[in-house]
Parts: structure tokens; sequence; C-alpha cells
């Protein structure tokens, strides 16, 4: 089973749990499956991906949980950056 944001339909990069072998986001400290730590180095994400962890930005409104896309917009209220 692969993850997907049920809001934004993203799916992370992922990889495969040793000990269950279901999909894993690579950015998990453990499976979400089976709960088994996993250990491996964390791949650097892709240069300008905004749904990678470290490249994310917030939603410029202080109420909104949203985080901003490629193009500066909330990919949950809208509002531009």
């Amino acid at each position: 089973m692969i993850l997907e944001c049920e809001n934004c339909g993203h799916t992370p990069a992922h990889a495969h749990c040793p000990a269950c072998d279901e999909a894993v986001p690579q950015w998990a400290k453990f499976c979400p499956h089976c709960g088994r730590e996993m250990k491996r180095e964390q791949a650097p994400a892709p240069e300008g991906d905004p749904f990678a962890m470290e490249n994310r930005r917030l939603c410029p409104d202080g109420s909104c949980i949203g985080i901003l896309d490629a193009d500066g917009r909330c990919v949950v209220c809208g509002k531009m950056e």
C-alpha cells in the first residue's frame, strides 16, 4: 500500500519496510504498518520539491496549517506568499 496525502494527493518518496515489506515514506522513523524502527540514512530531497520536509514553507496566514506549493500558493487555503 502506497501512502498518499488525503488533502493534496501527493505521494511521498518511499522505501519498503524490511519486516512487513509495506511502503514507508523515506522520512519515517517507524513503519506506520508494523511499527518497526526504520534505520537508514535519509536521502536528500530533490531540490525544489515543495513537499519534501526540509523544503516546506508554511502558509503566511497564521491560522492556516497549509504549506506553500512551488508557485507560492497555500495548498489548503489558496493564499499567496
